[in-house]
């Protein structure tokens, strides 16, 4: 095959190696475009469930996926003797403690509440007694799942009290809470001007890279083509020409 002085010749082991390479490229591609619609498809209903307005707990939660992300308020007493501290970083970045911490809702069920983020100075209780209120109080929040730990991530260490993910299940036993509502409930940033805890530390912001996976998959799928088809293509030389 002639192009304006060039010739394409096929050689046999560089299409042998090339034609399985751009296929496995192109079928990567793929299948990153097909998790960027399962990606998007979660930012979205995160996104909708995060936008609908504040409702009452639902008593009798069947289903904890449906209310993922969900707002809700509640009503009950913190049982503070046996809060949580987990390992988190800070909305400045710096080290601290998330703090779950049971509360004593109506029908005798225990909902544990993340109240929020103190820095490692203030982990022990008495450090912070501004922290602590006696009664019964309103609280308003967002519902999430129990979560798992990361690849590589340290383990939970419940015998300690040291917390480094949110185990929902794990934490109910440590503290010996017998009828453990399904969800935690990350609680709203306090309005009082209240510095510690900090609340509101639902992340809503998802990373999705997938977009980008697939057009780097596309673009060494054409790189491999381009080299093949220089590799294989000669320049007529002015006899082959004249021929």
């Amino acid at each position: 095959m002639d192009f304006k002085g060039y010739h394409f010749t096929p050689r046999l082991w560089p299409t042998v190696m090339t034609i399985p390479i751009v296929i496995i490229l192109v079928m990567l591609g793929n299948w990153q475009m097909r998790r960027l619609d399962w990606k998007l498809g979660i930012i979205h209903r995160i996104e909708s469930r995060y936008s609908q307005p504040a409702v009452n707990l639902p008593r009798n939660l069947k289903n904890p996926d449906t209310w993922n992300y969900r707002h809700v308020t509640v009503t009950g007493r913190f049982l503070y003797t046996r809060e949580m501290p987990l390992y988190s970083i800070g909305p400045d970045g710096g080290p601290g403690y998330d703090l779950y911490t049971p509360l004593l809702i109506q029908g005798g069920k225990y909902l544990i509440v993340n109240r929020g983020w103190v820095p490692e100075k203030l982990k022990e209780q008495v450090s912070r007694p501004g922290t602590i209120s006696s009664g019964q109080v309103k609280i308003g929040g967002v519902l999430r799942k129990s979560r798992q730990r990361q690849r590589f991530g340290p383990e939970n260490d419940p015998e300690h009290n040291l917390w480094y993910y949110g185990d929902l299940s794990a934490m109910a036993r440590a503290q010996d809470l017998a009828d453990i509502y399904p969800m935690f409930l990350d609680a709203d940033k306090s309005r009082a001007g209240d510095k510690y805890p900090v609340g509101g530390r639902t992340r809503i912001k998802i990373v999705n890279n997938h977009l980008d996976y697939a057009l780097t998959w596309y673009g060494l799928a054409i790189v491999m083509l381009v080299i093949y088809l220089v590799f294989n293509t000669r320049k007529l030389d002015s006899a082959a020409k004249s021929d």
